[in-house]
């Protein structure tokens, strides 16, 4: 059963994801970066919460992306988009003339599959 913490992290998740694409159109490729991170967290987040999974350090991440991918019958796709939004996370320690707006937008559209693939656990 949903929780109030999983639909509350799902809509933050798109929330932050609003917001990437919008830091993206205004050029500031670090919080688009940041912002697309942050959906894939908490849409992870609410999954983990759904399935009753923890989720309380950034190491787990990935554990959780794991869970659910297997839950879902995709797991090497879904460990695959989470590595796109890991990517976006990494951004953060770059400079500027580093980022590639390009390749963000394309992390971005990996972490909207990501979010859209993971939703339905969420909703259980």
């Amino acid at each position: 059963m949903t929780t109030n913490a999983a639909t509350e992290y799902r809509q933050q998740a798109r929330e932050f994801l609003a917001k990437a694409r919008q830091y993206l159109a205004d050029g500031d490729l670090h919080q688009a970066s940041e912002k697309g991170w942050g959906a894939a967290s908490h849409m992870v987040k609410s999954v983990a919460d759904a399935l009753g999974e923890s989720y309380e350090r950034h190491e787990e991440f990935r554990r959780v992306v794991a869970v659910a991918g297997s839950r879902l019958g995709s797991r090497r796709l879904i460990v695959r988009l989470a590595h796109s939004a890991e990517i976006l996370h990494s951004n953060y320690y770059q400079r500027t003339r580093f980022l590639d707006s390009d390749d963000i937008a394309d992390d971005l559209g990996d972490t909207t599959d990501l979010l859209d693939l993971l939703e339905p656990l969420t909703l259980r």
